[in-house]
């Protein structure tokens, strides 16, 4: 997204790996894009001979060509000469970005040319680059031999992603396209609305628009536009209609547009912007006083109506944060509840599980609900996406299946699959919800009554008669000591009970990660391991969840006490979880599968020594910096544990992204804030 000068990608790799197809199948999809230009090779080969599209130029006219200083770069391979001409290198100084088909052997030249390079390295097993040079028939036996036989180091390249291309064309392509879009320079061309708003400005951008980490802006509120060293604030808004914003543009209100000050056709960049902290409601609570189930009732459905201003607001919720006792909380999760529409089950046990969240990895819900659903209890379980943390459930997994469900997507997936794994937003999502965060989260109110007063009526809008709760425990976990977490136990079973709902909350470890990874695609990866009981599975993870799997089945009556877990092992053991997780999955509709990024660096140990703390409110923060939870592919992976003897040098933390830009961002991360070595 940065503008000026364009970014050259250079495509390298063994013959046979595939960079033909990959670069041809690029080409079809952004060709027509002018942020984009595929080089063309000079090649002292007959234009019959077969292979890439090149231009053909005689050994003598390449000479002369390289003497008059035709070509930005030259290399000899294979008794051929390869040039590319100079015209690729103004193109990359107006801005575009520039494919070519390059030679490991010459990467530090091109970097002496152009030092904002990317080597994409494409790879693919012996075996099947193998096949391929036999099957394009080109060599004798011998020659493939040699070719596979041949090494060279990738050096000289200060970033370089690597790319598989192992299996069919179009996933190669997907990582290919996916790499190139994450690191290229694409800048927005500026233009102003034909409309205005009496308040916030608005930012108008294509929901299909080429912008590194764009296509995850769905769900972001606000973004900064900048430009010519100028910048303003915008809430956003994404449109397919391509005949009022172009795919390139990006288009301001106008008051926005005038304040921004810059003309039309300037090219700018756009990025994701803090959260303003400000929004509504009230309170006669503010004064201290007690209010009756009536009263709330009153107030919630005002507040609702947004007739409260912001200020009314923040006071009603700082007094009720501070000064609500349990009957007031009981009346609040009803009316939270009473206020949107309930979902109604044929059955009279109807299972759920919240988590309370803060620790890293800790997604058991995606294995709990699959293996309760396996021994045929109903989970209709509807999920969060991140709020401070890298991934929330719904995120995780989107990167699988859909989970923007309607009330009546939910009710055919658990008619079909047993359960569900949806986003809260379209089913049970209190509206009350949507006013109360805009004011507690950016202001950072924190209230166990608030809190519990939500989780709750979430689980009552979704039509739960059961609920389990996590409550984890540690220094970097919401709940800081044991204390706090038991009294938080003890409120949600008394209001769960004031609320109709059968609650059980326990406390739990929250000391380390319980996943090896944070971040949607990577912690998908970690379910499934689980699930397929695969070697190297978390067995924090497994055990975990099997913990609250056994508790939920407990509360079946024909579960003979003190065998829940028992049971869920045997489910998870045998398969039946996988199987069941497989077919919440299709029944939700899946889509193609988020991979973890391709872009990456490693955190090293600074100091040998035993790991004694991992902080996971760190390790969250890094993997938010390169770009989780929008960017899915983001995140880290844990790769030691605490009371591991590590040496310097050693490995901790992988850091992933979908862009270098998401690497770049996490470099000012501290080792010593992530793990605590003595």
């Amino acid at each position: 997204m940065n503008g000026g000068e364009g970014v050259l990608f250079l495509v390298v790799g063994p013959s046979g790996v595939g960079k033909d197809t990959l670069l041809e199948a690029a080409q079809a999809q952004l060709g027509d894009d002018p942020q984009f230009v595929f080089a063309r090779r000079v090649i002292t080969r007959d234009a019959q001979a077969g292979g890439e599209a090149h231009e053909a130029m005689s050994p003598a006219d390449f000479a002369a060509a390289t003497e008059a200083g035709a070509f930005m770069a030259t290399w000899q391979a294979h008794g051929l000469a390869y040039g590319i001409r100079r015209e690729m290198l103004d193109a990359l100084k107006s801005g575009r970005n520039v494919l070519i088909n390059g030679s490991r052997g010459q990467i530090a030249t091109f970097a002496a040319v152009w030092p904002r390079m990317v080597v994409i390295s494409v790879t693919a097993p012996p075996a099947v680059v193998e096949a391929r040079l036999k099957a394009r028939g080109r060599e004798d036996a011998s020659a493939v031999a040699a070719r596979l036989a041949r090494a060279v180091p990738i050096v000289g390249a200060a970033r370089v992603v690597e790319i598989a291309n192992d299996g069919a064309v179009a996933d190669g392509a997907a990582r290919f396209v996916g790499a190139v879009l994450g690191a290229a320079n694409l800048p927005l061309v500026l233009r102003r609305a034909p409309l205005d708003l009496l308040s916030d400005g608005i930012a108008m951008i294509d929901e299909g628009a080429y912008l590194v980490g764009a296509r995850q802006l769905k769900g972001v509120a606000a973004v900064d536009v900048e430009g010519a060293g100028r910048r303003v604030r915008a809430r956003l808004a994404l449109t397919r209609d391509a005949g009022f914003v172009r795919r390139d543009e990006i288009a301001l209100s106008a008051s926005l547009f005038e304040r921004l000050g810059l003309a039309e056709g300037t090219k700018v960049s756009v990025r994701r912007a803090r959260v303003a902290k400000s929004r509504d409601v009230l309170r006669k609570k503010v004064a201290g006083g007690r209010l009756d189930a009536g009263e709330i009732e009153r107030v919630m459905g005002d507040l609702l109506e947004g007739r409260y201003a912001e200020a009314e607001v923040a006071g009603f919720l700082v007094a009720a944060a501070q000064n609500l006792d349990l009957d007031e909380v009981i009346a609040l999760t009803r009316v939270r509840a009473a206020l949107g529409e309930r979902l109604t089950w044929d059955a009279p046990l109807v299972a759920d599980k919240h988590s309370m969240g803060g620790i890293p990895g800790s997604r058991i819900t995606m294995i709990v609900v699959p293996i309760v659903a396996a021994h045929g209890l109903i989970v209709p379980k509807t999920s969060s996406r991140a709020i401070t943390s890298a991934a929330g459930t719904a995120d995780v997994m989107e990167c699988l299946a859909r989970v923007d469900l309607t009330r009546a997507d939910l009710q055919r997936v658990v008619g079909e699959a047993g359960a569900a794994i949806a986003w809260n937003g379209r089913i049970s999502h209190s509206p009350l919800d949507d006013v109360m965060n805009a004011i507690t989260r950016p202001l950072g109110i924190r209230s166990m009554s608030l809190d519990v007063s939500s989780i709750l009526s979430k689980k009552l809008l979704a039509g739960a008669t059961h609920v389990a709760i996590d409550i984890p425990v540690g220094p970097a976990a919401k709940l800081k000591t044991p204390a706090e977490a038991r009294r938080l136990a003890a409120l949600f079973g008394a209001v769960g009970a004031g609320a109709g709902l059968h609650v059980e909350a326990r406390v739990t470890d929250g000391a380390q990660p319980v996943g090896h990874s944070v971040g949607p695609a990577l912690e998908l990866a970690d379910v499934e391991a689980v699930l397929a009981r695969r070697p190297g599975a978390s067995e924090v993870l497994r055990a975990k969840a099997l913990d609250f799997a056994g508790l939920m089945l407990s509360w079946d009556p024909s579960v003979a006490p003190g065998t829940g877990r028992k049971v869920a092992q045997e489910l998870l053991d045998s398969g039946a979880a996988h199987a069941a997780f497989e077919a919440i999955a299709t029944a939700q509709g899946r889509h193609q599968r988020v991979s973890p990024g391709p872009f990456s660096r490693r955190i090293a140990a600074p100091r040998s020594g035993t790991i004694a703390a991992i902080d996971g409110f760190a390790v969250s923060g890094i993997a938010r910096a390169a770009g989780a939870p929008h960017d899915k592919g983001a995140g880290g992976r844990v790769l030691a544990a605490v009371g591991e003897t590590v040496e310097t040098g050693t490995p901790l933390l992988e850091v992933v992204a979908s862009s270098q830009e998401g690497i770049d961002r996490t470099e000012g991360f501290d080792t010593g804030s992530l793990f605590t070595i003595r």
